[in-house]
Parts: C-alpha cells; structure tokens; sequence
C-alpha cells in the first residue's frame, strides 16, 4: 500500500513491513549482488542511507518549519537520520549509536554528493572509508597489513590514519532489521504514530517550485 492520508497505525505498519521492506529488497538486494565475491561498495551505502534519510523524516515528524533561506519546506535533515541510526539501528547494533553520525558523514554525504566516500581530518588525525563484503567482524588486507576490522568501529592503520570499515552485507541487513524494529516500535507508540502521519499527510501535498515545465 502506497502512503495515504490520515494512515492508521495499522496501515503504517503494513507499509513498513510490506511495501518499504519490499523496496529495499528490490532496490538494494541486486546491488549488493549475494552470488559474486564483489560489488555495491558505493551504491549500497547510497542506497541504504537515502532509505535511513526518509526513516529519520517519518521517526522525527514534521512541524511545518520552513527553511529560513529557501522557505522550503524541511520534511528531512541529517540530523533527523542521525538520530534513527543511534536509536533503531542502535537497538540492533549497538555501534551505530557511537559510529552513526560518522557514519553518515563519510558514506553517506560522500556517495550523494561526490559519487565516493569522504575522507576526514581532525586535529591532524586522518580517517578514510573502507566498504567490504562481509561479516560484521573479521580480516582485511590492506597493501602489505592485515588488519582486524568490526563493521562500523575505526580501525588504527598508522599514527595519525583510521579507517571506518562498513560491511555492505550488514548495511542492507541492519536497514531490513531496523524497518521491523521500527514498525515495532510505532505499535502502541501515539507519539511516533502522530509524527509518522505529519509526515505521511506532508509528502501528499506537491513542493511548490519555479520551475517550469
């Protein structure tokens, strides 16, 4: 069922557990390509974190706050993201709750914006992105170091180098997890059903724009 107006609680939990859950499968799923050693290194952290940027709308709700320079309506952020990263992806791995925003800061806004990942600096020390496909914790060689690596924890490569390892397996399986947890979540929660539907009735009504057509 597609978004509607005035969704119960019941209808946002089907849209949750069927349709939303259906698109990630399709959407995410031949990306991540399960048969073949390779692929989806950037375009599953792309996918699955523009899912997160519309999970992190209907999680926070809409209060109908314009953007002050555009005056454009602000239905998402990433700090709306950040915050369902820590609390419904947190619920299922604890380290999205200390790694989300860097997460995001890294592959998210990299893959959107500059088709690859970030790279950052901070007081001199340096961390650079590292995707690979495989189980939340195990070995990578790097050159001529192998290193241990836990999806989402920075690994120490040198003295003033880091890498955040991401495994695109756990990526795809923590947003199909975070989804059920969330339409869990919803149930018997008012506050999270009234902020779902401010969103939901929001997405309904078409963006004003200058563009002509």
């Amino acid at each position: 069922m597609p978004l509607s107006q005035n969704m119960t609680m019941s209808q946002m939990r089907d849209y949750l557990i069927s349709d939303l859950r259906r698109s990630v499968e399709n959407d995410v799923l031949p990306c991540l390509r399960p048969a073949e050693q390779e692929g989806g290194y950037f375009a599953i952290p792309r996918l699955v974190l523009g899912y997160v940027d519309y999970l992190g709308a209907l999680y926070h709700g809409y209060a109908r706050r314009p953007h002050p320079r555009t005056n454009r309506r602000i239905l998402a952020s990433g700090n709306y993201a950040v915050t369902f990263l820590n609390d419904v992806f947190g619920a299922i791995d604890p380290n999205y709750r200390t790694r989300g925003k860097l997460l995001w800061e890294i592959y998210r806004n990299g893959t959107i914006h500059l088709y690859q990942p970030l790279t950052l600096e901070n007081a001199g020390r340096t961390i650079e992105w590292l995707t690979y496909k495989g189980p939340r914790r195990g070995t990578l060689t790097l050159g001529t170091q192998t290193i241990n690596v836990e999806h989402l924890v920075p690994s120490q490569v040198s003295v003033t180098m880091w890498v955040q390892p991401i495994s695109t397996i756990c990526l795809y399986e923590d947003l199909l997890e975070a989804i059920d947890h969330y339409a869990t979540l919803i149930q018997g929660n008012s506050i999270l059903e009234n902020k779902f539907r401010q969103v939901a009735n929001a997405l309904l009504i078409p963006e004003p724009t200058n563009v002509v057509w």
